[in-house]
């Protein structure tokens, strides 16, 4: 799956919502991963992007309906078309995993949720989102999670970016030693994510910084 670079909980609810062409309600391909670990295919019935978090709608092959909750599943994906940067139409595959957060992503929800994994590797990078409902103009505040080498999952807000960065990319020199200056702070993070892993690896000169092509 491409990276969405999410800048700002309110451009990336924009972005998300004017680039993804599913429509709420719609019925498109997905899989949900079953507590044993199975996974089965059907459809899956696209809600918001907080509904999307806390329950899926899933139709299996013969069109037998079953709703879901997070404490139910492993995780689930779908199938999404989208629009890239030259305003073509492109398949990507949306995966979430059930992870626990400490609130919930709608008021008196459940703080077990699915949450959304944009990049998996030797560190992993969600994305969650919870309703902002007093505020207006951003109804959306977004957050970036990421699980690393010990598959410890730690929240990432911009007050403690650098600090939680580096303990996640201690041993990666080159980029521990940029972490504040341009390119390298808070909304930078997908493409250090990215960066990291593929240092990890390749294992080049941990003092030379090198930039991971995007899949």
């Amino acid at each position: 799956m491409s990276m969405r670079i999410c800048i700002t909980a309110f451009l990336s609810f924009l972005f998300l919502s004017t680039s993804v062409i599913a429509q709420k309600g719609e019925k498109v391909p997905a899989y949900v991963i079953l507590s044993n670990g199975k996974k089965v295919e059907g459809k899956f019935k696209v809600g918001t992007i907080t509904d999307n978090e806390v329950k899926v709608t899933f139709f299996n092959s013969s069109g037998s309906k079953t709703i879901y909750k997070p404490t139910d599943l492993k995780g689930y994906g779908y199938e999404s078309i989208e629009l890239d940067d030259l305003g073509d139409e492109v398949t990507e595959w949306v995966h979430f995993e059930t992870q626990k957060v400490d609130y919930p992503p709608k008021p008196f929800g459940p703080t077990t949720v699915f949450m959304q994994r944009e990049m998996e590797g030797a560190v992993t990078l969600y994305c969650y989102y919870m309703e902002s409902r007093a505020d207006v103009k951003n109804p959306f505040r977004y957050f970036y999670y990421v699980k690393d080498l010990n598959g410890e999952l730690k929240k990432v807000e911009k007050e403690d970016f650098t600090s939680v960065a580096k303990t996640v990319f201690g041993e990666y020199a080159a980029l521990t030693n940029n972490l504040g200056k341009k390119g390298f702070d808070y909304r930078n993070l997908d493409r250090m994510v990215r960066d990291y892993n593929y240092w990890t690896v390749n294992r080049h000169d941990a003092s030379e910084y090198r930039v991971a092509m995007k899949n």
